[in-house]
């Protein structure tokens, strides 16, 4: 489809969506190899597609490197303009096109929320602009019995090392972290912060440390990842996170600091019995801006 557009210091001229999406691809992979999976195209065919961009801009949008693809002043500047021009395309599409319509309720563990709404849900929203979207953001032990009652229809659910499903959608480390300013000394008590009710990543963590007869003591607890992560930025507390959790001025305790190593996590999609085209399409979303940050390879 081609559209029209008119920025600061770019002449009018014809676009083509095609464009445009590929750009918005690889800005958030930062890598041509993910984009060109997730658009199902050839690295070279994408890698023409922005040079075309590019060229009808008269500007460099990337700056390519080694190890992936940085946006430029100008790149950073068309972004949400591309992503804005693309979800008006899609409306416009949905007005010839069977729209999906009616209510979704979907569950997000809170350390991974971001993810899915701010590039899973904003793709979703865009393609089905009369679907309501309920999002409950908490610890996920409490999404398989909210399917089973019906309250929620899919959800991310982070598994135990011991639990088995068939909708597996990554594996990541977990790790055990405190700031960067927190010294401790191998055999010196460990000032932990855990979930503030039963779920097995408390349970991990209390069992790993017990198992090598590590002395801790309780000293935080909070029922969100936030929480947590607060008690670890403070200084004041060691936790256990998932790799992608990690925050610039926290530090990875290994071995060698007195502390065992821990299961990695598994993330499965839940879903209800009951099947629908809606969940099938907000699952395909979630699908795609999981591969999108990476984290599904």
């Amino acid at each position: 489809m081609i559209i029209m557009v008119d920025m600061k210091n770019i002449e009018r001229s014809q676009l083509d969506s095609d464009l445009l999406r590929t750009f918005v691809a690889i800005a958030e992979t930062g890598n041509l190899t993910q984009a060109a999976n997730y658009l199902n195209r050839t690295q070279s065919a994408i890698s023409v597609q922005i040079k075309k961009l590019e060229a009808s801009f008269s500007t460099q949008l990337f700056y390519r490197q080694p190890r992936g693809m940085l946006l430029t002043e100008d790149g950073h500047r068309l972004l949400p303009e591309a992503r804005k021009l693309i979800a008006e395309v899609n409306r416009i599409a949905g007005l010839f096109t069977n729209k999906l319509s009616g209510r979704v309720a979907l569950g997000v563990p809170d350390d991974c929320g971001l993810v899915i709404l701010e590039s899973g849900l904003r793709h979703f929203l865009a393609n089905n602009p009369d679907v309501e979207v309920s999002v409950r953001c908490s610890l996920s032990s409490q999404f398989p019995q909210a399917i089973q009652a019906g309250e929620l229809d899919l959800a991310l659910y982070l598994a135990s090392p011991e639990e088995d499903f068939d909708t597996i959608l990554w594996q990541e480390e977990s790790v055990w972290v405190a700031h960067e300013s927190l010294q401790l000394m191998p055999d010196q008590v460990v000032p932990l912060a855990v979930y503030d009710r039963d779920c097995w990543w408390r349970e991990v963590a209390i069992d790993a440390l017990e198992e090598v007869n590590r002395p801790y003591q309780m000293t935080f607890s909070s029922e969100s990842i936030a929480g947590i992560k607060t008690a670890v930025n403070a200084g004041v507390a060691v936790a256990m996170l998932s790799i992608n959790s990690v925050e610039p001025h926290m530090k990875i305790l290994t071995k060698a600091d007195g502390f065992p190593s821990l299961p990695p996590s598994s993330m499965a999609l839940l879903r209800h019995s009951q099947q629908s085209e809606l969940c099938n399409a907000m699952e395909d979303s979630i699908r795609n801006a999981l591969s999108l940050s990476k984290l599904v390879s």
